[in-house]
């Protein structure tokens, strides 16, 4: 059985997540349909805990579209106060998008260790350790925001600006990932699938 090298599945979800912000019109509504059936399908725990997470932001998105955005209103008889068409669409696009985001994360998350996450980061950040990023040092503050998400120390994210060192265990050991030519295909194919979608 063929296992994907991380840096290939974090860039083909990445040429995803920019697509899905790109989309308008059907594409949107059929792409945002087809990830939120796989998610409910390979994710559904973990895609409704995030979807709950993001209840509120979806409903003052729907606020701020319906009811603030100029154009042909729904209901005349509520003047300047009442729902647009043209806010109704905006809000139907941009909630679909945050909803897109969601299960791209969760279906990433779901089946994508941290240590395969981190693995995947430094590789796809190698190439800029000439300009004087490190790679490791990048790996490490993302293993650290990892772990914060799983278990938040006490006192929360504040604590982490003390000097105090809230992860005592926290260690990268990242053994090298063997690529195979699946893995160049994926990243051929992400990439020309984002090409093609910058130029709609």
């Amino acid at each position: 059985m063929k296992t994907w090298h991380p840096a290939s599945v974090l860039l083909a979800w990445a040429s995803l997540m920019i697509l899905a912000q790109l989309a308008r019109g059907p594409w949107c509504g059929g792409l945002g349909l087809v990830l939120l059936g796989c998610m409910l399908a390979w994710a559904p725990a973990r895609g409704r805990r995030l979807l709950r997470r993001v209840r509120v932001l979806l409903v003052v998105l729907f606020v701020l579209f319906v009811f603030f955005t100029p154009g042909e209103a729904l209901l005349p008889w509520l003047g300047s106060l009442g729902p647009t068409r043209e806010g109704l669409e905006l809000a139907a696009l941009h909630g679909m998008r945050l909803v897109m985001a969601v299960s791209l994360v969760a279906l990433l998350l779901e089946h994508c260790s941290e240590t395969r996450l981190v693995r995947g980061l430094v590789a796809l950040a190698r190439p800029l350790a000439p300009l004087g990023l490190s790679p490791e040092r990048l790996g490490v503050r993302m293993l650290l925001v990892l772990r914060y998400v799983e278990t938040p120390p006490p006192g929360g994210w504040r604590q982490l600006l003390t000097e105090h060192d809230h992860f005592p265990d926290l260690q990268l050991v990242l053994d090298k990932a063997p690529w195979g030519l699946h893995d160049f295909v994926l990243m051929a194919l992400a990439l020309l699938g984002l090409g093609l979608g910058l130029m709609v």
